[in-house]
């Protein structure tokens, strides 16, 4: 199979979830022989770089931030570009994982007929905090009534289209790469991290509730020690800082995003990973943390429901959000439950089985699904010039 995967930033540049879901799902279909091939926007020139097995094909990116001020996000500029590329190049089939390059597959497949997987890894906030242009949902409707496969993220996510779209198509985690993130037994537990690699930038994250919880923390448990690993920094780092006693400040830290290699031991050092976030479609940090054999505590809302879905492997704060929430709430719950699985994670049997959980979701047990649908959909091929 020729397959495309899309998206308007890459794993090159921004490291979050769904770019490295890219790069591990180009990786991954690669090695199974197929010819792949993940495109992307970046600012400066354009670049082709072959990454192992597989073409990055990063454009020009033609936003500014300065647009952002009006509402157009860097997704909406990729709408072009992508669609160009799709109609210049006949692929087999279209992995994409924004809702404006898949509406360009929508409108490439009528010059093409090369079918397209939409692969939903987020939904829109209950609650509209940042500024955006819209057409009122018109492009996400048709970029989902119009793919050929809906790939939600999760059921949370999957019940989500189901009602406002009347179509839920096929829920599929996001896969971990299991042998890159090793699993780790040993633990200081005198002096435990507790670590959070969420941006805390985004007030739906929980930064404000996480550093209330953890001046709670630090009085029952006064070794522990908090490491934010994520972009977080500057004004953000320093307000959410001031929310910390100042005699137990030093003991959190804002570490940066550091090199891709060093994840499986930052996360495998860690005594407890908290994910403190609303509306998370399913929360890629929860199983990397598992896969290394650290429990987790996330918040009782969205996917981490499902992920978190055992006393086994961590626990779950009530958030106590009303619906004018932007962030979560109950500094007290949180405290309660990152105390509870400090515990947790001293039982010499948790590592163990944080990582039997995560294995649930390596790419062994759902790369061959994804594999499954796009072979589906190229027999399925519709003739171009077909209106959907």
């Amino acid at each position: 199979m020729k397959i495309a995967i899309t998206y308007p930033t890459g794993f090159e540049r921004i490291r979050r979830g769904t770019e490295r879901f890219m790069h591990e799902l180009a990786v991954y279909m690669a090695d199974r022989g197929h010819e792949v091939q993940v495109i992307s926007c970046k600012p400066g020139r354009r670049e082709r770089v072959r990454v192992g097995n597989y073409l990055r094909n990063v454009h020009r990116r033609w936003w500014h931030p300065a647009m952002g001020r009006l509402g157009v996000l860097e997704s909406h500029a990729f709408l072009v570009t992508s669609f160009l590329e799709m109609v210049k190049q006949r692929f087999d089939v279209i992995q994409c994982c924004s809702f404006t390059d898949a509406y360009a597959a929508r409108l490439a497949r009528r010059f093409t007929g090369v079918p397209y997987a939409f692969f939903v890894n987020s939904i829109p906030p209950k609650v509209k905090y940042f500024r955006a242009a819209s057409l009122g949902g018109g492009v996400l409707r048709r970029a989902v009534l119009g793919a050929d496969e809906l790939i939600p993220i999760s059921e949370y996510a999957r019940s989500y289209c189901q009602a406002r779209f009347g179509r839920g198509g096929v829920a599929l985690p996001v896969p971990v790469d299991t042998r890159f993130f090793k699993l780790c037994t040993q633990r200081d537990h005198d002096h435990p991290v507790l670590l959070c690699a969420a941006d805390l930038g985004d007030k739906r994250k929980g930064g404000e509730v996480l550093m209330r919880a953890f001046n709670l923390i630090k009085r029952e448990r006064p070794g522990v020690r908090l490491e934010v690993c994520s972009p977080t920094a500057g004004l953000v780092a320093e307000r959410l800082l001031g929310l910390v006693e100042p005699k137990w400040r030093a003991d959190a830290v804002f570490v940066g995003v550091g090199r891709p290699e060093d994840l499986p031991a930052v996360y495998g050092r860690a005594a407890v990973s908290v994910l403190p976030s609303l509306w998370e479609a399913f929360g890629m940090v929860v199983i990397e943390s598992m896969a290394t054999g650290t429990p987790v505590v996330g918040a009782r809302d969205g996917a981490l429901i499902e992920t978190i879905s055992t006393p086994d492997v961590g626990r779950l704060f009530e958030p106590q959000v009303n619906e004018d929430s932007v962030a979560p709430n109950n500094p007290e719950g949180l405290a309660r439950a990152v105390i509870e699985t400090l515990d947790l994670s001293r039982n010499p049997e948790t590592a163990r089985r944080c990582r039997e959980h995560a294995q649930k979701y390596s790419w062994d047990a759902i790369g061959p699904k994804y594999e499954a649908i796009y072979e589906r959909l190229i027999a399925q091929r519709r003739p171009a010039g077909k209106v959907a």
